[in-house]
Order: structure tokens, then sequence, then C-alpha cells
């Protein structure tokens, strides 16, 4: 017998019987009440009237950084549907980066995502804005090891505090051997947890050590960002956790062909459509309209706040 023993299409307790298998070799189920024949599937992604086709079709596009709204087009869905979808990858992506742990040796810095939205924009009493790196910036931390695998993650308004480093990011340090910085210290605290030599490339070494490749990182973030202009900012880190998974799972050697690129996208594909359907059956209409994201942080200074 199924584990949900009421059917669903008509409610009825204890009417449930084995009717044969699909092509797909999926056990169908009939109900004696109201002869309808169907499949017991709860994964996240089986409610949806498109094709699993159509959906591994959206993430493709989404892996391309293809914008919304081509996606949309290209697939014949509605705009709607769309951002659902996008929602349902988002989703199954929201602790993506808990996983990911670096080796080696690290370079670490800030990066900073500038406030346009009037709901969360300061002023001054003059009623212009703050300039610099002030309340009116959001600071994302980011890391990165040598092989290339990072993290990047939302932390404050402003200058991301000491603890902040501390409280997001020591889980995903892993066998390290020394860490490279820009100096901030803002991230002397963090690196006192880690017996391990830490140099500043700004000061030290005699050009040895650099932080270009954590550069390198917020300009493709930057760009990433910029080519989705009109996102929500609650929504940020849902953005900044696609850009890392696939970061990750890009390979960046130069020796790399067309083909090892291709497979590598098409696993992508594969293994993000797995996550999305192993993602608990909690993800509707009204969870991705009513998903606050980082508003916290957002609203994480007063109304009246001025400098």
């Amino acid at each position: 017998m199924p584990k949900i023993k009421a059917c669903p299409k008509c409610g009825t307790i204890g009417s449930l019987t084995k009717n044969g298998r699909d092509a797909k070799k999926q056990q169908r189920y009939k109900c004696s009440s109201c002869k309808k024949t169907f499949l017991l599937d709860n994964s996240t992604t089986s409610k949806l009237k498109k094709s699993d086709y159509t959906f591994k079709k959206f993430i493709g596009y989404m892996v391309d950084d293809v914008t919304i709204e081509v996606i949309a087009r290209n697939l014949s869905i509605d705009h709607k549907t769309a951002l659902y979808y996008r929602y349902l990858v988002f989703e199954a992506l929201r602790n993506y980066q808990d996983e990911v742990v670096l080796n080696g040796t690290i370079v670490m810095d800030e990066t900073y995502v500038r406030i346009n939205d009037k709901r969360y924009k300061l002023y001054r009493p003059d009623g212009k804005g703050i300039r610099g790196i002030s309340y009116n910036h959001l600071g994302v931390i980011t890391m990165i090891d040598i092989s290339g695998r990072c993290i990047a993650k939302v932390a404050s308004r402003a200058t991301p505090k000491p603890i902040k480093f501390i409280e997001l990011c020591t889980h995903n340090i892993g066998n390290i051997q020394k860490i490279i910085h820009d100096g901030a210290t803002c991230q002397r605290q963090f690196m006192k947890q880690f017996k391990v030599p830490n140099y500043d490339a700004h000061r030290e070494g005699d050009g040895e050590y650099s932080t270009k490749i954590v550069d390198s990182l917020h300009s493709n973030i930057k760009r990433y960002l910029s080519k989705h202009g009109g996102y929500k900012l609650k929504n940020l880190q849902h953005y900044l956790n696609f850009f890392v998974y696939r970061y990750n799972n890009t390979p960046r050697t130069k020796y790399y062909t067309n083909k090892k690129l291709v497979d590598y996208r098409n696993r992508m594909i594969d293994e993000l459509n797995q996550r999305v359907k192993k993602a608990e059956k909690k993800i509707t209409i009204r969870n991705f309209q009513s998903d606050l994201g980082i508003t916290e942080i957002l609203e994480s200074i007063g109304k009246y706040h001025y400098f």
C-alpha cells in the first residue's frame, strides 16, 4: 500500500490500489471511489504544468546567465511562472554555501553592493544620500582558495563586523595553510582562530602575495548582478548562492575544451534538477511571494537614523 492512504483527487481514505507502472516504471495507483489513476509523486516539481524536460531547459538558461525575460519568451511560459521556477532553484540552493569547504591557501576580502531601494536607503537631514562605504551599502564577505572554490555571504549594512566573519564563515574553513588578506581590521579576529600564517598583501611579501584572485571574483559578482539589474534587493543572497554554485562548478583551467565545458554544464543542470526535486515539499507560490530574504539586514538601521 502507498504511504499516502487518501486519494489526492477526491480525498477518499483507503480506496487506493496498485494499477501497473508507467513508461518510467513508476508505480501507478487507482482510486476505487473516483476511478482515477495517478502517480503519488511528492517531489517539488511534480505539480508543475510544464514537463521535466522544460524545467531542465529553464535551469540550463539560468546556468548560461540568460535574463528571466528572455527565458520566459524562449520557453513560451508566463513571466510569473519563470520567476517561480527560478525561486525553486534558489530555494534548493538556500543552504548550498554551508557545504563549501575551502582548503590550502585562502584569500579573503569584502565587496559592497549599493542600496538604491528608497525603502531602505538612508538620507542626511538635507535630503542628500550618504557617500562612500556607508550604511547605504551591503557588505558581502568573500573568500576563495587557490583551487577556485569560493563563498560570498551578505553580512550587514556597511563594513561587516568581526563577529560576522566568525559566524558566517568559520565552518567553511577546512585544511588551510595560509591566509592572504588586505589588512582590514575587521578580519583579524576571524584569522586568530586558525594557527596558520596570514599575510597582508598590501604591506608584506614585496609583491609575492596578491589579492588579485578575490578581486577578479568581485568583478565577476558585479558583472553578474548588473546583468540582472532590477532584482529585488531582499533576494541578493539567493542570487549570490546561485552565482557561487555556478562558479564553483565551472572549470577555470585554460586547457579545457568545449566538450568539457558542455559536460560540466550538463552535470550542473542534472544536479540542480535533483536538488530541486529533493527539496522539501513546502515551496508554493505563497512561499515565493512572502520570502523575506535579507530584509532583516536591510532594516537593521532605524528609519530616522541620520549621520
